[in-house]
């Protein structure tokens, strides 16, 4: 395996050693998982996440979040292969819903799409498309649903409840930090408008009421990408798992457990990295 580059590295003042805490995490996304039988770059997916599976249990993150189009078409089969393959994975792991897995007129909708979920993942035996978990005392991650179970195509959409859910969940974590993980990204890396989040003012004005964000990470384009908006708050976009060179990403956030109402006590550092 190669280590490629160092996506980001951002340092804010020094963490006071005295209360020195850490969260490393590996994200994955696109993985477009399918059984083997089709043709192109997608027909070796089980073979490349296999791949980010025995990277997983290498490296031994604190946890693994999948972020989204974890299948290629929306498929029980194909779900239920996919968990398969990644039940290895020793570090605690989540899913987050894209617009390639879970549809409301053909293929898995959201509920039976939570159903599978929670048989086969040990961390999520009660699925929804929004929830949370603290990886920290002092972190909490929250998974949003930027899919409309009834949009089609690429477009990312937040539903008014979703958007509701997660003004109120900012607003109870608001003496945590908070990681945000969605599959469609509210700044682009590059300029799609096929496949853009539909209301994205109405999303970024619940981010902009909050002050407890450190970053933002999604999936949905196949790119690389590092953008930080007027507050401060970092967004980076993963590239896809099935696509060359194959990369996931590892983060890790230092901080100082006491001071938490100031960013100033984060750093940040990353990089991408070959699965096979």
């Amino acid at each position: 395996m190669k280590r490629f580059l160092a996506f980001f590295v951002v340092a804010f003042l020094a963490v006071s050693p005295a209360f020195a805490k850490s969260v490393n995490f590996a994200v994955i996304s696109d993985v477009h998982y399918n059984d083997g039988t089709g043709k192109g770059p997608k027909a070796d997916s089980a073979k490349i996440l296999r791949g980010a599976v025995q990277r997983m249990n290498e490296e031994n993150p604190d946890f693994v979040i999948f972020l989204g189009d974890n299948i290629d078409k929306s498929k029980e089969p194909l779900l239920k292969g996919f968990l398969k393959t990644i039940s290895p994975i020793k570090s605690p792991y989540y899913i987050v819903v894209g617009n390639h897995d879970s549809y409301k007129y053909s293929g898995l909708n959201r509920e039976r799409f939570g159903q599978i979920v929670s048989a086969y993942n040990p961390n999520q035996k009660k699925y929804t498309s929004n929830y949370v978990f603290e990886p920290s005392a002092g972190i909490a991650a929250i998974v949003v649903d930027s899919v409309s179970p009834g949009m089609f195509g690429p477009h990312g959409y937040f539903t008014q409840d979703t958007l509701s859910w997660l003004d109120k969940t900012l607003e109870k974590n608001k003496n945590k930090k908070v990681i945000i993980f969605q599959h469609v990204p509210a700044f682009e890396p590059v300029a799609n408008e096929r496949a853009n989040i539909l209301n994205e003012r109405e999303y970024l004005d619940v981010l902009k009421k909050h002050n407890n964000i450190l970053m933002v990470v999604s999936g949905h384009y196949h790119y690389a990408s590092a953008k930080q908006d007027e507050k401060g708050v970092y967004h980076f976009s993963v590239p896809a798992l099935y696509e060359p060179p194959y990369y996931y990403g590892t983060m890790t956030i230092k901080y100082d457990k006491a001071p938490l109402a100031s960013p100033s006590n984060f750093k940040f550092s990353g990089e991408f990295k070959e699965a096979i």
